[in-house]
C-alpha cells in the first residue's frame, strides 16, 4: 500500500496485519475517486472510518490542508499517526464512534466527506443524518461513500442526492451533494 500522486507519491503506508475490520481502499479506487473531485489548499476533507488514513494521506499529498481522520479502532488510530509522521504531517485523528466524531465536528464545514465504513455496517441513514443534523458539509460539497459492490444505497438521504455511482471490482462509490 502506499501514497498514489502528489507530494508523497510513492510512500508506502502502513497498514495494519491480521485486522478483518480494517480494508486498506485498491489504488484503481483511490485513482478514480480522486481523478472525479478537486483538491485544492482550502479543501476541508473529512476521512471518517480511516482505516490506516491512506484517503486522508492521498488528499493531503494532493494538495489539501485541513484533513480530519477518525476511526473508531485504537491500533487504526496508532497507525494513521504513524503514517502521518512518515509524511511529516501534524493533523487531528480523533479514536471515536463516528457518530461522536461528527457531533465534535459541530460548526466546521467540509468540502468532503469520506466515508469507507466496515462492510457489515447497516447505518448509512445515520451518517446522512448527523451530517445533515451538525451542518457539516459546504454548499457545494460531496459525501462520498465506499461500499462493497452488493451493497445498494438511496438516490437521495434528507437534503443529499446521489450524482453519480460507479463500481471497481468488489466496490462501489456512491456521491452525493445537497440539493438546490
Amino acid at each position: 500500500m502506499r501514497i498514489i500522486a502528489g507530494k508523497y507519491k510513492k510512500t508506502p503506508i502502513k497498514t495494519l496485519e491480521g485486522d478483518d475490520i480494517t480494508r486498506p481502499t485498491r489504488d484503481m479506487v483511490k485513482e478514480a475517486l480522486f481523478s472525479s473531485i478537486e483538491i485544492y489548499s482550502d479543501t476541508k476533507f473529512l476521512d471518517l472510518f480511516s482505516g490506516t488514513g491512506s484517503i486522508g494521506l492521498e488528499a493531503l499529498s494532493r494538495g489539501s490542508e485541513d484533513v480530519v481522520f477518525n476511526d473508531i479502532n485504537k491500533n487504526a488510530v496508532k497507525i494513521i499517526k504513524e503514517n502521518l509522521a512518515k509524511v511529516k504531517e501534524d493533523r487531528i485523528v480523533f479514536n471515536l464512534d463516528y457518530q461522536d466524531c461528527l457531533a465534535k465536528l459541530e460548526g466546521q464545514k467540509f468540502d468532503y466527506i469520506y466515508c469507507d465504513p466496515p462492510y457489515n455496517f447497516l447505518s448509512y441513514e445515520e451518517i446522512f443524518f448527523y451530517v445533515d443534523k451538525y451542518k457539516l458539509l459546504n454548499k457545494k460539497g460531496i459525501m462520498i461513500m465506499e461500499v462493497r459492490k452488493d451493497t445498494d444505497l438511496k438516490d437521495s438521504y434528507l437534503k443529499m442526492s446521489l450524482y453519480k455511482e460507479k463500481r471497481y471490482g468488489i466496490n462501489k462509490l456512491y456521491y452525493y451533494r445537497l440539493g438546490e
